[in-house]
């Protein structure tokens, strides 16, 4: 419940929302809806579904002795940048977006062709504002 109310900080800063839980299981048999996403009614929609597992965290503390979580991704693939309107991007969020895009060339690169591996670089070239 926590995340939910972090997820939505940013729509909620403008007075938005969305109409949906913001995590869900996976898969057509789970009986959740499929498509989570920001719609503005008749003008566009935002919608990323990133499949994310919940895992320990490596914090240097460990306060109240209770053990910390983090998110560790599980679907890498290359976000569409010219999609993205990078002046709205903070320093840390176009960080957060190199930093991902390098891990998706770590990871998808050694499985690709020369064609694939071409697209891929182009695809992930660190952005700035």
């Amino acid at each position: 419940h926590a995340l939910d109310i972090l997820a939505r900080i940013p729509l909620w800063t403008y007075g938005l929302d969305y109409r949906h839980g913001t995590g869900h299981g996976i898969g057509s048999y789970l009986n959740v809806h499929e498509e989570p996403g920001y719609y503005a009614d008749g003008n566009f929609g935002i919608r990323l579904e990133n499949v994310l597992v919940i895992k320990e965290a490596d914090t240097e503390f460990n306060f109240g002795d209770k053990g910390y979580l983090s998110f560790e991704h599980i679907t890498w693939a290359p976000y569409q940048i010219k999609l993205i309107d990078l002046s709205l991007l903070t320093p840390e969020e176009i960080e957060w977006l190199n930093t991902y895009h390098s891990k998706c060339r770590e990871i998808l690169a050694p499985s690709m062709d020369k064609n694939e591996l071409d697209w891929l670089k182009k695809a992930t070239e660190p952005v700035s504002a």
